[in-house]
């Protein structure tokens, strides 16, 4: 029987949202140690994709469970969190041997002082663990993958969609990684390559014209005899770290790599400028769906995307909703305000109030203050399968229904997954009968929305996830970057490293 350690530590950070996550923001979507790993989320994410490593082993597995910590995406997370994490997983390793460690990481994730969180964990596992025992983790398809990361891991392996709905898949594959590295050691290579290009999430799904060739093709590598990871990492862009950008990383076994390396690397550069440019603003999306005979239209908010790790209360399209006659089905929003809430709360259902709303953690927006009538109370849990998740438990505390107007706003404590209608549902609103439903996600909506929607329109607005990504404070990437700099050769940022080993 094989000794597994397993861990998930998961979060997106946003680096230019002010909020930082704490412990009681993890404790919200399941903090777990020891054998409650394993028991109590085997089933979810990429640990249900682990949970079945004795199949691919042919022999039972007994589990350390290191800990479980998962939160949406938000702000960077506090030291104190990281050095808790990291104690954690060194005391679990220092108590017994194992033979292989799988480890579901974001590779997104950045503390105040640590660039690279996931990097350091990797690195903090490998220092107990040793040179010679097996190191698999599996990441998300926009990690900003780090010399750091591919030093410490044995093998990185990648989600292959986007929207994200492999979570499972990508488990699978990370055990069928492990599963070869113990049986044959680390004597595989690895070829990874850094573009020194992010961009906005708009039109870079994996199942779209512009990039569903690419990831076809590194799925048909990955299942290449001795191939045990072909994945495209496109970053979270709303990331100010050294080294963010693209990377295109493989780990096999024999003298060559399944899929050109410089080929693959020009290609993903010759997409950089695809919708760079900005988006319609509040105004002019509200134009438009009320010009249009389709209802409903789903509408990205990705400016105030808490799938990018947004604060989910920005009131800069509120604010133009709130303005508009929505004459006939309405129009439906959401923010994350718990002071609202708590207003709304102390009013009780029923009341009418003036109530200031959003523009707290936000710093490109300020409150918005108007009368309402509160309509409902109560809370928000859900377990949520689809984009950003499986099986994933997903509380969003007391929520709120208010009505101004012809424009219904659910107001919540905590923030939920923004791409999906569950959070609507589960409050007693039914997204179907509105013609304008707002969802704080850039582009992975339109997965949970698709059988909803008759439409999807995009809006564009300072944020702390704007697509107008060269209007952003960077000041930590390597030079030049693109879009912060205009240059036409990659191979013109020296800083963007190709690594071989």
């Amino acid at each position: 029987m094989k000794r597994i350690a397993v861990a998930q530590i998961q979060q997106e950070s946003n680096t230019f949202n002010p909020r930082a996550t704490e412990k009681a923001d993890f404790a919200e979507y399941g903090w777990a140690i020891g054998e409650e790993v394993m028991r109590l989320y085997g089933a979810t994410d990429e640990l249900a994709g682990f949970s079945h490593l004795p199949e691919v082993l042919g022999e039972p597995v007994e589990w350390v469970g290191l800990v479980r910590a998962k939160e949406l995406a938000g702000g960077p997370i506090a030291d104190a969190v990281v050095d808790e994490i990291v104690t954690r997983i060194q005391r679990t390793l220092h108590a017994g041997p194992v033979d292989g460690v799988l480890l579901s990481l974001h590779g997104a994730l950045a503390s105040p002082t640590i660039p690279d969180v996931d990097g350091h964990i990797l690195e903090k596992v490998r220092e107990v663990i040793g040179p010679g025992i097996p190191l698999v983790a599996t990441l998300d398809l926009h990690a900003n993958i780090t010399c750091t990361m591919i030093q410490a891991a044995d093998v990185l392996v990648g989600y292959h969609t986007f929207p994200h709905i492999d979570h499972e898949s990508c488990g699978r594959r990370a055990t069928r990684a492990l599963e070869n590295l113990i049986r044959h050691g680390p004597t595989h290579h690895v070829s990874a390559i850094k573009i020194p290009q992010i961009v906005n999430a708009k039109g870079f799904a994996t199942t779209g014209e512009l990039m569903q060739s690419l990831y076809e093709r590194l799925q048909r590598a990955e299942v290449c005899d001795g191939v045990l990871s072909a994945s495209l990492f496109m970053a979270q862009p709303w990331l100010d770290v050294p080294d963010l950008g693209w990377t295109l990383y493989q780990a096999y076994r024999g003298e060559h790599a399944p899929l050109d390396e410089e080929a693959i690397a020009d290609e993903c550069w010759s997409k950089r400028e695809f919708n760079a440019r900005s988006l319609p603003d509040p105004e002019s999306i509200v134009s438009e769906a009320l010009q249009s005979p389709l209802a409903p239209f789903a509408v990205s908010e990705g400016h105030d995307a808490t799938n990018s790790g947004a604060p989910g209360d920005s009131t800069r399209l509120l604010a133009a909703m709130l303005k508009t006659s929505w004459p006939g089905a309405g129009a439906l929003t959401y923010c994350i305000d718990a002071n609202a809430v708590q207003q709304a709360y102390s009013a009780g259902q029923g009341a009418t109030l003036r109530l200031l709303v959003g523009g707290v953690d936000d710093p490109f927006c300020d409150p918005l203050e108007f009368e309402v009538e509160v309509q409902n109370l109560g809370e928000v849990r859900f377990v949520h399968t689809g984009h950003a998740g499986h099986n994933l438990p997903v509380n969003m505390g007391r929520t709120a229904v208010v009505k101004s107007g012809d424009v219904t706003l659910l107001l919540a404590e905590r923030k939920g997954l923004g791409s999906t209608p569950r959070l609507y549902e589960e409050a007693g609103l039914d997204p179907r009968r509105y013609k304008f439903v707002v969802a704080k996600s850039p582009e992975g909506f339109r997965h949970d929305y698709a059988e909803i929607a008759a439409g999807f329109l995009y809006c564009g607005a300072p944020g702390c996830a704007w697509e107008c990504l060269q209007e952003l404070p960077f000041s930590r990437v390597g030079r030049p970057f693109y879009p912060l700099d205009e240059f036409t050769n990659r191979h013109d940022a020296h800083w963007a490293w190709n690594i071989k080993r």
